[in-house]
């Protein structure tokens, strides 16, 4: 099966990875004020976080695309989504990158499961993205 990259791949990338930066932002930021703990200037990280956050979706997008049916789509990025957020999240457990320095099996519990919402939104906007323009080139198609 080819990726074939149009319109609805690029908007269905940007949305979900501008959705996932989003949740990230006011989860670190907003609510955990982790932010507070950044070592270094919080441009270089934001920065860092967009070009993280823009590879993740490529990600994410990609396999919602090759798993998808149009119908099932946002199901698709969300099950993909989830499943990314599990992974990203013990790759970053594994080699210690975190906020926090403390081991606590209630925030591993929390921090894990935010992950997995985080990504999983993003699956679920990818796959929402792609519908609606799938069904809004059809409906163009079907009038011209």
């Amino acid at each position: 099966m080819s990726l074939k990259l149009d319109l609805k791949f690029f908007y269905s990338w940007i949305a979900c990875s501008l959705s996932m930066f989003i949740l990230s932002y006011v989860w670190h930021a907003q609510v955990l004020n982790d932010f507070l703990k950044i070592p270094y200037p919080i441009d270089v990280f934001l920065i860092v976080s967009t070009v993280v956050y823009l590879g993740i979706g490529l990600v994410l997008t990609t396999l919602t695309y090759f798993a998808k049916k149009i119908k099932d789509s946002f199901k698709y990025g969300i099950l993909i989504g989830g499943f990314m957020g599990i992974s990203i999240y013990a790759i970053t457990f594994v080699f210690g990158i975190s906020f926090s320095a403390a081991i606590d099996l209630k925030y591993i519990a929390v921090d894990a499961g935010w992950q997995m919402l985080e990504q999983a939104t993003g699956g679920l906007v990818c796959g929402w993205v792609y519908r609606f323009l799938f069904l809004r080139e059809k409906r163009q198609k079907m009038l011209a």
